[in-house]
Parts: C-alpha cells; sequence; structure tokens
C-alpha cells in the first residue's frame, strides 16, 4: 500500500441525504456525515444492503447533490456547482467503475476506452494519439488482443477489464469504485481487484470504494462503515 499525502482531494462537512418516502414522510440515508480523504489515500467503505454506501459514494463524486452539508471535490465546493459545471469538474480527473460495466455496446473495446480521451474539452489531441493511448491502457489490463471486439463478445470479467481501462486511461487524480466485483464469480472478482489495485499504485490514484467485502476493505489504507446513517473508522491498516 501507498502512503497518502496530507493534501485532501475530497472534504465532506455535516453531509447529509433525505429523501421523500412513498407515504410522505422523510427517510434519512445518511446524516452529518465529516470525512477528509487525502491525496494517493484508498478507502473503503463497508455496510449492510441498503445502508447508504451508494448514495455517500454519489454525493462524494457530485453525481448527487446533499440535503444538508458540503462536499469539497478536488478543491472545489460541488455543493455550490450546477451539474453541468460538476460534470466540468470530474473531466478527465475523476474515474469511475461500477457493478454494471456499462460499456457502450455497439463500440468496440478500444473505442469504449477512448471516449473519456474524445471528450475532454481541451485535449487538443488528434485521434491516433488517443487510440494509442487507449491501446496502451487495453494492454494494463491484457486485452490489447480483443481491442477490437464488442461488449458482447467479452466476458463478464473481460468487459470489466474494459472498464479499468476506460477509468484510467486519463490518468485520474481519483477513482470511485462501486462493488467493482459485484457481477464477477470469486476467481474473476479476485483477478480485477489485484488489477485495480495495481493500476491505482502505478498512477497514484486516490481510491474510494464501496463494497460489502470486509476482507477486501483490509486491503485498504482507511476503511469506514456506514451504519445507521452514520460513518464509523475501522482500524486503520498499516501502510
Amino acid at each position: 500500500m501507498n502512503k497518502s499525502t496530507d493534501r485532501p482531494v475530497i472534504r465532506a462537512s455535516k453531509l447529509g441525504k433525505q429523501l421523500a418516502s412513498s407515504g410522505g414522510n422523510t427517510l434519512q440515508i445518511i446524516e452529518n456525515i465529516d470525512l477528509s480523504i487525502t491525496q494517493g489515500e484508498s478507502v473503503a467503505i463497508t455496510g449492510a444492503s441498503g445502508s447508504g454506501k451508494t448514495t455517500l459514494l454519489g454525493l462524494l463524486a457530485g453525481l448527487d447533490i446533499p440535503s444538508s452539508g458540503m462536499v469539497d471535490l478536488l478543491g472545489k465546493d460541488i455543493s455550490q456547482l450546477d451539474e453541468d459545471q460538476r460534470a466540468a469538474l470530474r473531466q478527465g480527473q475523476v474515474g469511475f467503475v461500477f457493478q454494471s460495466f456499462h460499456l457502450m455496446d455497439h463500440l468496440s473495446a478500444l473505442e469504449n476506452v477512448m471516449l473519456p480521451l474524445e471528450l475532454e474539452p481541451d485535449a487538443g489531441v488528434d485521434y491516433k494519439t488517443n487510440q494509442k493511448r487507449a491501446l496502451e491502457a487495453l494492454q494494463h489490463v491484457s486485452l490489447a488482443d480483443r481491442s477490437t471486439h464488442l461488449p458482447t463478445q467479452l466476458s463478464g470479467g473481460e468487459q470489466q477489464r474494459v472498464a479499468l481501462a476506460r477509468a484510467f486511461v486519463t490518468r485520474p487524480a481519483i477513482l470511485f469504485a462501486d462493488e467493482p466485483t459485484g457481477n464477477l464469480d470469486r476467481d474473476t472478482g479476485e483477478d480485477i481487484i489485484n488489477l485495480l489495485f495495481s493500476l491505482r499504485q502505478k498512477n497514484q490514484t486516490t481510491l474510494v470504494m464501496v463494497t460489502h467485502d470486509d476482507q477486501l476493505a483490509q486491503r485498504c489504507i482507511t476503511h469506514y462503515r456506514l451504519e445507521n446513517g452514520k460513518l464509523r473508522q475501522r482500524e486503520r491498516a498499516a501502510s
């Protein structure tokens, strides 16, 4: 494991999220969460199904807005930004890996990995350069020989490898992972996790991962558990 620096890249203060229930009552998903994640840190968030782990991840990444409190992402108070501004902040700096692979079915593996590069507003780079970078990313996940295949022609493990290559192709400062092995068998999932941590270390990327697996969480520098809407820190791993 890598030691992190002391500079926070994510900071939450008094963070809360409420939803209206069908009966007209208010359902408190998370409440009064304070959290600071430093550059290069790997953080696991565990908790029972329905505890709000994915909700918290979405708030920290700016995919959703809180009912109360604030989130500072890469030095910006994202609660003060609109949806387009939050998306612009994430672009090229934040990567995602989900339980569902979220690949574009009509695009090849290579084209899927190229997508974040093509969307960068100030890239100023030609197609062939982006293609080369995407192919290198596929090489890092041992899938260069499958670059022309469509997602439907790939196994679940191969699709998640493509998703990892896509997430890391921009060399993001932060990677958010939501149950990245949830749709994979045990052996394939272990391979994906080993690859995820290897790429994280290689790129010095801050990792924030939601998982139900306490054993997997122990591989991170810091482990939190979400219980009854509150975040409780587990024993800090050796780093």
